[in-house]
C-alpha cells in the first residue's frame, strides 16, 4: 500500500495539523442520499463541508487511479495541503466535514477507517444506507453510465462482488467498528431522509451537538435526483479517452455546449426501465436478506421501509 495517512501527513502528532484535519466523514453508502446530505449539512452555519464533495483523500492511490482515474489526478486526492484546502474559510467551524462512498467499500477500498482513524481520532462518522437491493442496481447504473461496468445488469450482481458487499451494510459497520466507538457513528436510513427530511436532518444536527436549525424549504429541496437514462458507448475507446489527462485538459478550454455535444456524438442513450431487472432483483434480495438482519442487529433497530408486507 503506498498510500497511508502517515506517509501523505509526515507530522501527525503535530496539533496544528491536527485542527486544520476534517471531523466529519459522511461515508456513503454509494446511491444513498449521501449527496443530498452533503447540501444539507453545508447550510449550517457551525458546519463546513467540503468544497470537493468526494476527495476520497483516504482511498489508497493504486485503487483510486484503478477505479476513479479522474480523481486520483486532482491533487486533493493525495496531497495534504491540497485536500485541507477544500475547508478555506470554513477552518473555525465546529465541523469540517466531507463525504466519499468510496469509504464504504470493504474490501474493495482497503484501510480506510484505519487512515481517518489515524489522522482524526475523534472523528464523527455519518453512515447513509438505502434498501440495499435497489441500492445495489442503483450503484450498478452509474457504474455502467460511467463505462466502468459492461456486463449486463442480472450478470454484474453476482459475478462482481462490489454491488452486494456494498450494500453488506454490516460488513462495512464493522470495518468502522474496529477503529471507532459507536457513539461516533450515526445510521441515516435514506428513506427516512427522503420522506422524514427535516425530522432527520434534526436528528442529525442534534447528535453532533449543535444548536437546532431551521432550513428553509428551499435548503432542503430535493436533489441529485437520479435520471430515468442512462447510456454506453458508440466506440470502445470512448472510455479511454473519457479517463485520459488529454481529454481532463481538453475539456478545460471547451465551452459546455460542445463537451455536451461531444457526449451525445460518442454515446448512445436509452430509458432504464427497458432492462428486466427482475432476475438481478431476486437474486440480490436472497443474498443481502441475511446481511439486512445482521445490520439491524448491529444498529438496534429494525428497519420497516426494507421489508415487504
Amino acid at each position: 500500500m503506498n498510500n497511508s495517512v502517515l506517509e501523505k501527513s509526515p507530522n501527525p502528532q503535530v496539533s496544528e495539523t491536527a485542527l486544520k484535519m476534517p471531523n466529519l466523514f459522511v461515508i456513503g453508502a454509494s446511491k444513498s442520499g449521501s449527496s443530498a446530505l452533503h447540501a444539507y449539512l453545508k447550510v449550517h452555519p457551525e458546519i463546513a463541508m467540503s468544497l470537493e464533495k468526494e476527495p476520497c483523500y483516504f482511498i489508497d492511490q493504486e485503487e483510486l487511479t484503478e477505479m476513479w482515474p479522474i480523481m486520483a489526478r486532482r491533487a486533493c486526492s493525495h496531497n495534504k495541503d491540497a485536500y485541507l484546502a477544500l475547508w478555506k474559510g470554513g477552518e473555525q467551524a465546529r465541523y469540517r466535514g466531507e463525504g466519499s462512498v468510496y469509504y464504504s467499500q470493504a474490501p474493495h477500498k482497503s484501510g480506510v477507517p484505519a487512515r481517518i482513524k489515524a489522522a482524526c481520532p475523534d472523528a464523527r462518522i455519518i453512515y447513509t444506507v438505502r434498501e440495499p437491493v435497489s441500492r445495489a442496481v442503483g450503484h450498478y447504473w452509474q457504474r455502467f453510465k460511467e463505462f466502468q461496468e459492461e456486463l449486463p445488469l442480472e450478470r454484474a450482481v453476482v459475478e462482481n462482488a462490489l454491488y452486494r458487499d456494498t450494500s453488506d451494510y454490516a460488513l462495512q459497520m464493522e470495518a468502522y467498528l474496529e477503529h471507532f466507538d459507536r457513539d461516533q457513528i450515526f445510521v441515516i436510513v435514506a428513506e427516512d431522509l427522503r420522506t422524514r427530511r427535516r425530522e432527520t436532518l434534526a436528528e442529525v444536527i442534534a447528535w453532533l451537538g449543535l444548536e437546532d436549525y431551521s432550513f428553509s424549504e428551499d435548503e432542503i429541496a430535493e436533489v441529485h435526483k437520479s435520471p430515468s437514462t442512462s447510456r454506453k458507448q458508440r466506440h470502445p475507446l470512448v472510455s479511454s479517452i473519457r479517463n485520459s489527462a488529454a481529454w481532463a485538459l481538453l475539456r478545460k478550454y471547451l465551452p459546455s455546449s460542445a463537451v455536451s455535444a461531444l457526449r451525445k456524438s460518442a454515446t448512445v442513450e436509452f430509458e432504464k426501465k427497458s432492462v428486466d431487472e427482475t432476475q438481478a432483483r431476486a437474486w440480490l434480495a436472497d443474498y443481502l436478506a441475511p446481511r439486512i438482519t445482521a445490520f439491524e442487529k448491529l444498529i438496534g433497530r429494525e428497519i420497516p421501509a426494507w421489508r415487504k408486507d
